[in-house]
Parts: C-alpha cells; sequence; structure tokens
C-alpha cells in the first residue's frame, strides 16, 4: 500500500514539475494537468491514510500525512490564485512543490526503514 503511495506521489511530482516548468517558461498554466496533478496527489493520501488506519504505528507516516494535508491546502490556495490561463505565483508554487518532496521523502525513509 505504501510503495503504490509513493508511486502516485512521485507521479504527481513529476506532473507538478511539468506545471512549473510550464509556468516559468512559458507563462501559461494547463488546468487540466493541475487537476490531474492534485487527483494522483489525493488518491496517494488515500493510501497513505489506509496504511496509516489498518498498519502500525509509523510516526514518518503520519507527520508526512500532516505535511500532504498542508500541501494540499496550499494547492487549494494555487487554484484560487491562479488568474485565467496564467500560472500562480512561483513563489508560493515552490514552496508549495518543496513540502511535497519533504512529505515523500519521509514516507520513502518510512518504508525503507520499517
Amino acid at each position: 500500500m505504501v510503495l503504490g503511495a509513493i508511486l502516485l506521489f512521485s507521479l504527481a511530482a513529476v506532473f507538478g514539475l511539468s506545471l512549473a516548468v510550464m509556468g516559468a517558461r512559458y507563462q501559461r498554466s494547463s488546468l487540466a494537468l493541475g487537476l490531474g496533478h492534485a487527483s494522483i496527489g489525493v488518491l496517494g493520501l488515500g493510501l497513505l491514510t489506509v496504511q496509516i488506519v489498518r498498519g502500525p504505528v509509523h510516526m514518518l507516516y503520519n507527520n508526512a500525512a500532516v505535511l500532504f494535508l498542508l500541501v494540499i491546502a496550499g494547492g487549494v490556495v494555487l487554484l484560487a490564485l491562479r488568474e485565467g490561463n496564467k500560472p500562480p505565483p512561483m513563489v508560493a508554487a515552490g514552496v508549495h512543490g518543496a513540502m511535497a518532496l519533504v512529505a515523500l521523502a519521509l514516507v520513502v525513509v518510512g518504508y525503507l526503514h520499517r
């Protein structure tokens, strides 16, 4: 279950990097790609949540889940800041991505050291 969450979060990271490159280079955004990015991230959090509820207590997974919830809240803010086809502020998108990568690293470390 955790491996599936790691794969989904990694795919969401690839989509997020694509969005960041589009925003930085071309000054435009893709709503469809953004919604796909968000959906995959939420599915990954769902798998991680199932593991937290059904499995033994693992503090790294718990901390990662809380951090991913903050990342999702930040993503909602980024979506709200989006104006038409323009990307949100890149600083905010960078913070969003950095938080997500830290949370993903927590999940990976927890998976490797179980």
